[in-house]
Formats: C-alpha cells, sequence, structure tokens
C-alpha cells in the first residue's frame, strides 16, 4: 500500500491539501495518510501529529519568541515523517515551515519523493 504523508502549517494549507487529497481518495482509494493538519484533513478522516496551533504563529515577533517550540516542532515532525515510511511527503504552502522539513527529510531519506504545492 502506498503511503502519503501530507504537511500544511496553517488552515489555509489545510484547506487546500484537502481539495487535492479528496480527489487523490477517488482515484486511488488504496493509499495510506498521514499529516500535519487540522479540521479539513480531519473530516477526510486523516490524522494529524499535532495541532496546527502549534506551529501556526503570525507576525515576526511571535515567531521569534517560539522560535525554539517551532524547530523542535520540525525536528519531531521530520523525525515521524521518517518513521511513518511515505512514498510521498506533500508539502503545501507555508515554506518556511514545510520546505524546512522537507529539506531535512531529503537529507535523511532521499528516496523519499516530495511534492510541494502551492496555489496563487
Amino acid at each position: 500500500m502506498k503511503k502519503i504523508f501530507v504537511l500544511t502549517a496553517e488552515p489555509s494549507g489545510d484547506k487546500l491539501a484537502s481539495k487535492v487529497i479528496s480527489k487523490l481518495k477517488i482515484i486511488n482509494p488504496n493509499i495510506e495518510y498521514l499529516s500535519v493538519g487540522g479540521e479539513h484533513l480531519k473530516a477526510l478522516g486523516i490524522n494529524s501529529l499535532y495541532e496546527l496551533k502549534e506551529v501556526t504563529y503570525l507576525g515576526f515577533t511571535k515567531v521569534l519568541i517560539n522560535l525554539f517550540k517551532i524547530k523542535k516542532k520540525i525536528n519531531q515532525t521530520v523525525d515521524k515523517i521518517i518513521e511513518f515510511k511515505p512514498d510521498v511527503l506533500f508539502s503545501v504552502d507555508s515554506p518556511d515551515f514545510t520546505l524546512r522539513i522537507a529539506k531535512k527529510v531529503k537529507n535523511i531519506k532521499p528516496e523519499i519523493k516530495t511534492i510541494h504545492f502551492v496555489w496563487r
């Protein structure tokens, strides 16, 4: 069975990811998913490692104050992705968070395919 890890960092990315994944589930219902996502992915039956509010900080000051928490979440997320062993890491928006994780995952497991999706 194929596995996809869906990585978002904010509600808009969660909503966008859910639109893509809902279509993919129709095409191939035999894919296992895990995510860092919110209510939209949860509505599709996809579990999240943690609540999005644990990594969603708006404004420079909020990010700076929570920098160590964010770095810890990045490392925890990388570890969980490696443990899940996905065929694809599907990241959506929020490049400061998602692409940082994708790069670390690729350094450890280069065979994991990565897709970054942005809608503008």
